[in-house]
């Protein structure tokens, strides 16, 4: 008898295993590695000139980007993702500590394991169709993408979002409704609170055109609430700075008059609590218009571009803030780079950009990219994006905010050559040169900033 229910025993325990893995239909793994090279010379700051000038000089490193994906399709139209990241600097003294509790002794100094960077950039469970409807509900940390990446961007897979997303699709119209916690530095005590908080609320609307020039329309509006003590600060989520609560609303459309041309415009206003003024209120517009020309029955596929953002200045706050008619970025890689060295934080600052690309070989791609940069309002803060790439030159944001002589900021050129040596291996090689105009000479920027980058992503 006991033979029997050991058998019995064996039997259920065995089945258990097959039920477990029989719920999970497909398992995808992928992933990609990225090295960078980067070469920068008279990029850096002084404090030889007041207030902040620029130094002559030249540093060189590169950085690793390694990513690797799971992806589990489960039943009921259950999707699972989680992506790890590690990164750091070739060569960096970032290594594990060794002691005399771990590996190695407290006196020595050297290294046995050199620890990376490791984080999670997804985290999400995705279910479909949820109770047979058109709807989509994503929970988890993730990226979101809409339009061109003017407000809310995925460029490169660099900033991700703790939300909850619930896409309703009603082709041709689908409605987004996100809702993520952005900051979060509450402390549950005795008399806990919701002071260190502060969320996000976006909702966008995008409707599909079939058999018209207008491809597309999108219309979205969006909250970031601020803890009642206003004193939440995080350099990853710049609307969000010194206690302002912003609000946006805007409306953007893709238009193609002709098969070879494509074309886009976008606009914002930008309202709600400043919170660098407390008895201020915001009243801030973004815009952005640009197109692109391919000649497809020419040689190389001529590629000609135009691209304008203006996000507006004015009406400078306190020393530490910005004035009410200061557009407040939302987060960081809002539209790409425009430009590579410059990096141009989307705040008081017009952008003109023209250029072009060729197609010398069918895995080759050239192309020349031209930006000019002028502050909005010459008294309001303007320059680089600190948290875009390697950080942007270390002297443009103090510099240019600090004085009020002229709103010219300045030229970029960037070379871009690109090889695709296979369908999963790609190379880059970037040329830019950053040109300071006046408002940057007044403040004892005169030398030309260069930069040099290049690039390997192997995707797997």
């Amino acid at each position: 008898m006991k033979k029997v229910w050991l058998v019995v025993a064996l039997a259920a325990l065995g089945g258990l295993p097959g039920k477990t893995f029989a719920d999970v239909q497909n398992i995808r793994l992928s992933g990609d590695i990225r090295i960078r090279g980067y070469f920068l010379d008279s990029a850096g700051a002084s404090t030889d000139i007041a207030p902040v000038g620029q130094y002559k000089g030249n540093e060189s490193f590169i950085s690793q980007r390694t990513r690797v994906s799971c992806e589990a399709d489960l039943e009921d139209h259950v999707l699972v993702v989680v992506t790890l990241k590690a990164e750091s600097l070739w060569g960096s003294d970032d290594e594990a500590v060794n002691n005399a509790s771990g590996a190695g002794n407290a006196g020595f100094n050297g290294s046995i394991d050199r620890a990376w960077d490791i984080g999670v950039d997804e985290a999400y469970i995705q279910f479909n169709e949820i109770f047979y409807t058109p709807a989509t509900l994503k929970l988890g940390r993730q990226f979101l993408q809409y339009g061109r990446g003017l407000i809310l961007s995925s460029v490169e897979q660099e900033y991700n979002y703790d939300a909850g997303r619930l896409v309703l699709d009603y082709y041709p119209l689908t409605i987004d409704i996100v809702g993520a916690e952005l900051v979060n530095n509450q402390s549950f005590g005795g008399q806990p609170s919701h002071d260190g908080a502060n969320d996000l609320l976006f909702v966008n609307a995008r409707y599909e055109l079939s058999d018209s020039s207008i491809k597309d329309i999108e219309a979205y509006v969006g909250w970031v609430s601020q803890g009642h003590s206003g004193s939440i600060t995080s350099s990853r989520v710049p609307a969000t700075l010194a206690g302002s609560s912003p609000i946006i609303v805007g409306l953007r459309a893709d238009i193609n008059p002709v098969d070879a041309l494509q074309t886009w415009v976008e606009a914002a206003y930008e309202f709600g609590a400043n919170g660098t003024n407390v008895t201020g209120t915001i009243g801030a517009f973004l815009l952005n218009a640009g197109g692109k020309y391919t000649f497809k029955d020419v040689q190389w596929v001529p590629v000609l571009n135009g691209n304008f953002i203006y996000a507006s200045g004015g009406g400078r706050g306190t020393d530490t803030g910005v004035g009410n008619a200061q557009f407040r970025p939302w987060f960081d890689y809002a539209d790409g780079y425009n430009g590579y060295l410059f990096m141009p934080a989307l705040t008081d600052i017009a952008i003109f950009n023209l250029g072009a690309s060729v197609k010398p070989y069918e895995n080759t791609t050239l192309a020349l990219q031209c930006y000019y940069y002028m502050k909005a309002d010459k008294y309001g803060l303007a320059g680089s994006n600190g948290n875009v790439d390697w950080g942007g030159p270390s002297w443009a944001t103090l510099a240019a905010g600090n004085t009020g002589n002229d709103a010219d900021l300045g030229w970029e050129l960037d070379g871009i050559l690109g090889y695709d040596y296979s369908k999963d291996v790609r190379a880059q090689l970037v040329y830019g040169a950053f040109l300071p105009e006046k408002a940057y000479q007044n403040a004892g920027i005169s030398r030309v900033a260069e930069e040099v980058r290049a690039e390997v992503n192997v995707k797997f």
